[in-house]
């Protein structure tokens, strides 16, 4: 099947980031600037908005403050969005964009596809081609794999069982540990696309990591499996 199909956040989740943002930016504006003018009152002794208004940059003042309001609400509705999450599924590939990550995966490496807390794409020897924390529209996500030919999902990681703590002690090498090290910071850091570069040099060494999260909250933590040593499939990425 011809052309490429993107999804997004749920609609519902969109409509609450693209309508609360902004009210809540614009209702914090109108409150700064009800804050700034009792001040004024309190110190300089004039009437504000709630008194006479005698001064007529009083009210124009609120109207400019709820303004900045809105507008600080849309542009972070509008970053929020930009860096969440985003699929684009093609009969080719399934390519996955977040922040400043991004990962294209081949269809025909395939062999799995895990949609629960994570997305997850495992191909040839159970290698983890891509993970990554999934907000998308879970039944939009469904249709467009089915209609362009990937396995059906499965909503529990064949392989949760395998995963432990990361410990020096657990068969990991120095290089592995500081290769895990610089994700944990990278991810801490925000830094997305230099975590996802590192997921896939651990890959490559047979070393599939996953993240630890609180509801709300950044990772707090990495587990990992191994798979035999050999180099993960190469996938496209910007």
């Amino acid at each position: 099947m011809a052309g490429t199909t993107s999804v997004r956040l749920p609609r519902r989740v969109r409509a609450a980031l693209f309508a609360g943002h902004p009210v809540a930016g614009a209702l914090l504006g109108l409150l700064t600037g009800l804050g700034l003018e009792g001040l004024a009152q309190v110190s300089a002794g004039f009437d504000g908005v709630l008194g006479v208004g005698g001064h007529v940059g009083e009210p124009v003042a609120l109207a400019v403050m709820a303004g900045l309001g809105l507008l600080v609400g849309v542009l972070l509705a509008v970053t929020v969005y930009g860096e969440s999450l985003r699929a684009t599924v093609s009969d080719r590939a399934l390519t996955l964009e977040w922040d400043d990550a991004r990962v294209s995966v081949p269809r025909h490496l395939v062999t799995t596809v895990v949609l629960a807390q994570d997305l997850v794409l495992i191909g040839p020897g159970t290698v983890e081609l891509a993970r990554v924390r999934c907000d998308l529209d879970r039944a939009a996500l469904r249709d467009a794999l089915d209609r362009h030919g990937f396995p059906r999902p499965v909503e529990s990681d064949p392989h949760d069982d395998a995963f432990v703590p990361v410990c020096p002690a657990a068969g990991l090498t120095t290089d592995d540990l500081r290769l895990l090290e610089a994700r944990s910071a990278a991810l801490a850091d925000g830094s997305h696309g230099d975590a996802e570069l590192l997921r896939r040099q651990l890959a490559a060494r047979g070393i599939m990591v996953r993240d630890l999260h609180r509801p709300g909250r950044r990772s707090t933590g990495q587990q990992w499996r191994a798979v035999e040593a050999l180099l993960a499939p190469q996938v496209a990425a910007a």
